[in-house]
């Protein structure tokens, strides 16, 4: 009971906020993730359906890059498995130093391939959450830079959903559920289609992209203390994309191939998973899951006619055993993830297995104190080979507190040991045979260390009706990072950096109608002593020092909402560029943003009937990622449309 008496200190002044809380996953009804943030030790960040709705954004990857604090770009143009950068690791490979899940389930692989986002179809997101410089204990491996969990929603709604737009751009989604007082069972079906903005390639190919996404959940609740989850969901994905062009060519029209043929990617993917939960009894209770996924990667260069075939086995199991008092909760939990890959010239796994705590106490009415640690073994194998196998053991702990200063405002610290694990590839040097170009072996790089991270978060929650204030400062000291050395072209260590910076997130409400929201984001990622004569004190490639988010929010009627927002990321150096002394750099991300959204309840033989639409990049800014001198790679470089329509039954 005084758990909630603190929270319910803190955010007294929502005259909205219900007048109980639920311990542990904090819900607050009309507002549960304002209630999150301000009891957190650490620096978060959550979206909700409403906040994805009415941003206008067409997919995963447009809502991350234009409305939240992540760096986030095309992976080569591959805006399927972007690049995804958290506090300053690059974005070349920072991706490898953020955990990604998806209801609870990781999505990360055990090599250099980014995670698949783009599979996710923006409208079956429930929420999403942004944990920055924390998350190791419950997340362990890779989560150095920060944790992004999304969560799909159940389903159970019945509607359909439709949206098209320039390029060829057409979403369509329905949702069918039932909801039964001890079952419920939902199905989402989407099919999402894009022709790109390039022109054609040499062989008649658009820079086009095709996603099919169904996905099934079943609810079960034989009594009141238990819960049976069943999952299962497939995903069939095709997309190709333009190579890199010239900074001449960039200039002149991004929209050119540079008379190639265009690089694609096909993705077939199946997971099926079964979760439980059991109430012991008042105070105690036993969460178990399991999830298994099969997926292949065809990938044709567009350097090649050879086809790169990946084969991936992945299976998980958690299982937690949380404790809930009045003043103390403690959950232990142990996890598994085994992971295997097998292609043209071998078979590699890694496998991982943790064992973890982490506690939450109120020590007063106004303090939360949280602490965690977490052991996890780390076991590699190429080929069954004995020679080529190693294992890792690593740590990771995590002590913060937040403090009630009064109604409105709370500040809280947290310490933070977290580590990355190499992915299997870091060990290895691919071998591409001419004149094909295709995967004909692999040389042993050896094995590299281990990264680790020691972070201190200090902050500061601020909230009134009329301003929402968050404000977070953070250091960072990273032992053994791991990067490609474009000189020795080996995977490697640099032996010591630090990352340091600032996060600020403002949403302010200027009337009954008007709202504004900034995001302001500073980080500094230095190189510290190495052994491979990198310059002491330079800034690591690829991280831009500052970003800014501008949204503007205007209720123009009781169901209507129209939005103006702008995103801007400092230019920075390109991957390649360690002794930062190339005039070329990457380009500074613009782009102006302009979306509307209208609803309305009870409209004939309609439950609800939804009006949307946006305007992306209404000055046409030219973005592009660039990994070294002359090779820009163009997205988002025009001004696009797109309308939709989703009912409710």
């Amino acid at each position: 009971m005084s758990k909630k008496i603190i929270l319910l200190s803190v955010v007294s002044s929502y005259t909205l906020f219900a007048e109980t809380l639920e311990t542990k996953k904090i819900i607050v009804p009309g507002d549960q993730y304002i209630a999150q943030e301000i009891a957190s030790a650490s620096s978060k960040e959550i979206y909700t359906a409403k906040d994805i709705s009415r941003s206008g954004s067409s997919s995963l990857f447009n809502f991350l890059s234009q409305h939240t604090s992540i760096n986030i770009l095309p992976s080569y143009g591959n805006k399927s498995a972007p690049l995804i950068d958290i506090r300053g690791y690059g974005i070349e490979s920072g991706y490898q130093n953020v955990v990604v899940t998806v209801d609870g389930e990781r999505i990360n692989n055990i090599d250099m391939s980014a995670q698949i986002i783009g599979s996710i179809p923006l409208s079956s997101i429930a929420n999403i959450e942004i944990i920055r410089g924390s998350g190791s204990i419950r997340h362990g491996d890779g989560a150095m830079g920060g944790v992004i969990n999304i969560t799909t929603s159940d389903y159970i709604e019945n509607s359909i959903q439709t949206s098209f737009g320039s390029d060829g751009l057409n979403n369509n989604n329905i949702n069918i559920g039932y909801k039964g007082e001890k079952f419920s069972i939902g199905l989402s079906a989407s099919d999402d289609s894009n022709d790109g903005q390039s022109k054609v390639d040499t062989q008649g190919n658009k820079a086009e992209s095709t996603n099919q996404y169904n996905k099934l959940k079943i609810n079960i609740d034989p009594t009141n203390d238990l819960n049976i989850k069943l999952v299962s969901s497939n995903v069939r994905s095709n997309l190709f994309y333009v190579g890199a062009l010239t900074k001449a060519e960039f200039d002149t029209d991004p929209s050119q191939n540079s008379g190639n043929k265009y690089t694609n990617y096909d993705y077939n993917i199946d997971r099926n998973s079964i979760g439980l939960y059991y109430k012991i009894n008042p105070l105690v209770n036993v969460k178990m899951s399991y999830f298994q996924e099969n997926r292949s990667n065809h990938f044709i260069p567009s350097y090649s006619s050879a086809n790169i075939v990946y084969d991936y086995d992945t299976e998980g199991f958690n299982l937690t055993l949380p404790f809930v008092g009045e003043k103390l909760t403690i959950t232990p939990g142990f996890e598994l993830l085994n992971g295997q890959r097998k292609d043209s010239v071998g078979k590699v796994t890694k496998d991982n297995k943790a064992y973890y705590v982490e506690t939450e106490m109120q020590v007063n009415t106004k303090t939360i104190i949280s602490a965690g640690a977490r052991r996890e073994q780390v076991d590699y194998k190429y080929n069954g080979s004995s020679a080529l196998a190693t294992d890792e053991s690593l740590n990771a702990y995590d002590i913060g507190v937040n403090y009630a200063v009064n109604d409105q405002l709370s500040v809280f610290s947290n310490y933070n040991q977290a580590f990355q694990a190499p992915d299997v590839d870091r060990f290895f040097v691919g071998v591409y045979a001419p004149p094909s170009w295709a995967l004909s072996g692999r040389a042993f790089n050896g094995f590299i260390d281990p990264a680790k991270s020691n972070t201190l978060n200090i902050g500061l929650t601020y909230y009134t009706k009329q301003n929402n204030l968050s404000l977070t400062s953070y250091y960072s000291k990273v032992e053994d990072e791991i990067f490609y050395n474009p000189s020795s072209f080996l995977n490697e260590n640099i032996d010591n950096s630090k990352k340091y910076g600032l996060e600020l997130q403002n949403t302010m409400q200027l009337n009954d109608k008007l709202s504004a929201s900034l995001t302001y984001n500073y980080v500094k990622a230095e190189i510290g002593s190495n052994a491979q004569g990198l310059t002491d004190g330079n800034d690591m490639p690829g991280v831009p020092r500052q970003m800014v988010l501008v949204n503007i929010n205007y209720q123009f009627v009781t169901n209507g909402y129209v939005s103006i927002s702008h995103a801007w990321k400092e230019k920075t150096y390109i991957f390649s560029d360690f002794a930062n002394s190339n005039s070329q750099k990457q380009p500074q991300y613009n782009s102006t943003d302009l979306s509307f959204n209208y609803g309305v309840n009870n409209f004939k033989m309609t439950n609800k009937m939804e009006v949307f639409g946006a305007i992306t990049n209404i000055f046409e800014q030219k973005n592009a990622v660039q990994s070294y001198a002359n090779a820009l790679y163009p997205f988002n470089f025009e001004r696009t449309f797109m309308a939709g329509l989703k009912i409710n039954f």
